[in-house]
């Protein structure tokens, strides 16, 4: 594990270990054998620098230290070592590749079968138990409410575009004879209809070009800390969005994939419903989440297609508390609780004795 990609390269870390003690030594041999008395402005000069840079190399080598092989956390892009590390030792995926249990092919008689649908906020980005996740709390839910009645599949990938979820939905409403899907959507579903240029893919921000991020976990770390919320695409991500739904052609081709998805239920006469699940820290200027959830329900609506926005679950608490962390804007647990009471009042709970 140690020369895993999760945490650095093992080679890199020894190399740092081994300029930090010739650095000692170095320190040592001089205030040994340098003549300070005869060269005592050269000598204060030296040491000085000396002392300072095995002070220095000491916080390194701590911060170095505890990164690779202690701070476990997620960021909002996973790209950093920590986050690689929470993924390698929080998820457990299925043979589709999906966090959840293996599937059976043969339902349960009398068993209502629901699928959840979506990308990383479905997924449960940034939350260690699956058990927390809204769609496995819905879950629950409906478990107590009538025991036996209802199994949950939980189908979402990170990265996940509409145009991505349409076959998958396909596949498992026929291997796995789905009854319903609740289709778990968030703004960014539409990204992969929006331009990119080089060196400009706000998806994925840009990787350090004067080192290699795998090679140190404290430049990595900061890197990912004091960088890359800097770069243009990170700061525009949320305007990026917003010009592609304002854009006719653009918004046109998404509502031909969410039509799609639509006829595909109806055809399998399966059961369809929408989750409108808000961005919980928005940046620049363009993105309104009332108004592109406003223009997003109308087209559901018109469709005929039960859907509710989670948005004003959220609007009274502070965005701080909702976040997996500082640097993961995704949901935590808290968010994830708040939208499953939301979506447990709009679809199920008036249909329970």
């Amino acid at each position: 594990m140690l020369t895993s990609g999760a945490f650095g390269y093992l080679g890199d870390y020894l190399l740092c270990v081994l300029v930090y003690a010739s650095l000692i030594v170095h320190a040592w041999c001089f205030f040994r054998f340098f003549p300070r008395k005869r060269r005592p402005k050269l000598g204060l000069i030296l040491g000085n620098t000396l002392i300072l840079a095995c002070l220095l190399g000491s916080v390194a080598l701590a911060a170095e230290s505890y990164i690779r092989f202690t701070l476990v956390e997620t960021d909002s892009f996973g790209m950093s070592l920590p986050a690689r590390r929470w993924f390698a030792l929080n998820t457990s995926l299925n043979s589709l590749g999906c966090r959840d249990k293996e599937w059976s092919r043969e339902k349960p008689e009398g068993v209502r079968r629901i699928a959840f649908v979506g990308d990383s906020f479905a997924y449960g980005w940034g939350i260690e138990r699956v058990a927390d996740r809204f769609p496995d709390r819905v879950a629950t839910r409906l478990e107590q409410a009538v025991p036996g009645s209802t199994e949950i599949l939980n189908v979402a990938k990170p990265g996940w575009g509409t145009g991505d979820q349409i076959q998958p939905i396909a596949d498992i409403i026929d291997v796995y004879a789905v009854d319903e899907i609740v289709l778990c959507y968030v703004a960014n579903d539409i990204e992969k209809l929006l331009p990119t240029e080089d060196g400009f893919d706000p998806k994925r921000p840009p990787l350090p070009v004067l080192f290699n991020p795998d090679s140190s976990c404290l430049l990595n770390h900061l890197y990912q800390r004091i960088v890359v919320p800097r770069v243009a695409t990170v700061r525009n991500y949320h305007d990026w969005l917003a010009d592609g739904y304002a854009d006719k052609g653009t918004w046109r081709n998404q509502q031909t994939l969410l039509g799609e998805i639509i006829r595909l239920c109806r055809n399998k006469q399966v059961t369809l419903r929408v989750v409108l699940l808000p961005f919980i820290r928005t940046s620049g200027e363009k993105f309104v989440t009332t108004q592109l959830h406003t223009t997003l329900r109308r087209f559901f609506e018109t469709n005929g297609v039960p859907v509710v926005d989670l948005a004003p679950t959220i609007s009274d608490v502070p965005a701080k508390k909702l976040v997996v962390n500082g640097y993961d804007a995704h949901p935590n647990e808290q968010a994830h609780e708040l939208f499953a009471d939301a979506i447990w009042r709009a679809f199920y709970a008036p249909t329970q004795p």
